[in-house]
């Protein structure tokens, strides 16, 4: 029997158990996979001790997707390219390779709804591990233009020194931070950029939790958008659905989650995952 798991702070909420435990059983493949809360001090001992119990990899979330790149010793293009790892996967010779998929949990969610990302105008929220990596895909993708956002104004301007040094052609800025909090002001400086854009995409965490409001309000938002919030719990999140109230196309984070995962699973295994009955699963 093959062990996985998914590490993050706060767990929880996190939908990959489910998701993964339908594919297997699809499959018919001898497996668990397994969710753990993991303190940020503590990722290195734990990545390690999962891998000395004989684990054959972890999908990575907030907020290690970045601090688990020093513990690789294979760092795959995309790890190099977009700055973040969202899956591990343990060697037999004890090394660990690591790669990102979320990138193409991205590209093919938007691919699905008819939506590509050449020559449009992109809004990012959120500069964390995967905020940075869909804001990189944007420019590889031929985005015309691309505004980010996150309420700490180094990680922003951090991100877009490193996006404009590519010299993809995309034009890169980042939105103003006012007093580090997300407040109806911060709201309307990002709501402003929101407007102008032919997509915007919540990679904050606003909405994870119940009773959370969205990044922005529905005025932010216009017929003939499309509005990704990978936020991805089992109710249509906030953010999605403010973009729908205002006639925007929204979808949420649950296919962004099966795009990602399913391929996390066919880099550990070299087996074609059930990708509709990952969905379904969580759907459900």
């Amino acid at each position: 029997m093959k062990k996985f798991a998914v590490i993050g702070h706060p767990i929880a909420h996190s939908l990959s158990p489910t998701m993964h435990a339908a594919n297997f059983k699809a499959l018919g493949f001898d497996a668990t996979y397994e969710k753990f809360d993991v303190a940020p001090e503590e990722l290195e001992a734990f990545v390690r001790a999962k891998q000395r119990e004989g684990y054959a990899g972890l999908n990575v979330t907030v907020p290690h997707k970045i601090a688990v790149i020093p513990l690789l010793d294979h760092p795959d293009e995309s790890v190099k390219r977009y700055g973040a790892c969202n899956t591990l996967k343990f060697e037999a010779d004890g090394t660990i390779s690591g790669y990102n998929t979320d990138v193409i949990g991205f590209v093919t969610g938007l691919a699905a709804h008819g939506f590509g990302l050449k020559g449009k105008k992109v809004v990012i929220l959120g500069c964390g591990g995967a905020g940075s990596a869909l804001a990189a895909c944007a420019c590889y993708e031929g985005a015309a233009e691309l505004k980010v956002a996150d309420l700490r104004g180094a990680a922003v301007a951090a991100l877009v020194d490193k996006l404009n040094a590519l010299n993809l052609g995309t034009r890169v800025s980042g939105l103003d931070v006012l007093d580090g909090t997300a407040s109806d002001a911060q709201k309307a400086v990002w709501g402003a950029a929101a407007t102008a854009a032919d997509l915007v995409v919540n990679a904050t965490p606003m909405g994870l939790h119940p009773g959370e409001p969205s990044a922005l309000p529905p005025a932010c938002f216009h017929p003939g958008q499309f509005v990704l919030d990978i936020v991805p719990t089992k109710d249509f999140p906030p953010t999605a659905a403010a973009a729908v109230q205002a006639g925007a196309t929204a979808t949420d984070g649950l296919e962004f989650l099966v795009g990602q995962g399913a391929k996390s699973f066919e880099i550990w295994t070299g087996v074609a995952a059930d990708r509709a009955a990952m969905l379904e699963a969580i759907r459900r």
